[in-house]
């Protein structure tokens, strides 16, 4: 897990209960220059998540506990906005329109790309790209 040291600086937050797809995704944001943070729960993201001015999520919506739409409903209702990228294994309709009404900024099936991933990544940073 990186710290971020510059509070300007773009901190993704990566929520993910498989270890494998959370090792991977690292890999990937490690190469791109990214400062990150992983958790294995949304309770635990929730007891670590400390609010910058350029963070993203990329979230996994099938965990135990607390899944990714309840975070979603906990962050809307505690009034944190933040991007957020969907990345998950169980596509149905119902997660998919929850994420769009949330205004989810992408919705990813796994095995997800992460060269894609990256991507959307660095477009949050500047959409004007």
């Amino acid at each position: 897990m990186a710290v971020c040291t510059d509070p300007e600086a773009q901190m993704v937050y990566l929520i993910d209960d498989n270890k494998s797809v959370r090792r991977a995704f690292e890999l990937f944001f490690r190469s791109a220059g990214f400062e990150f943070q992983s958790f294995e729960s949304a309770a635990g993201f929730l007891s670590g998540f400390k609010p910058g001015l350029n963070d993203i999520l990329v979230l996994d919506l099938n965990m135990p506990g607390m899944n990714g739409i309840d975070l979603l409903k906990k962050l809307e209702q505690d009034g944190i906005h933040l991007p957020v990228i969907v990345v998950t294994a169980f596509d149905d309709p119902k997660s998919r329109a929850y994420c769009k009404e949330y205004g989810v900024l992408a919705y990813l099936r796994k095995p997800a790309d992460g060269e894609a991933l990256i991507d959307i990544i660095r477009y949050s940073q500047n959409p004007a790209l």
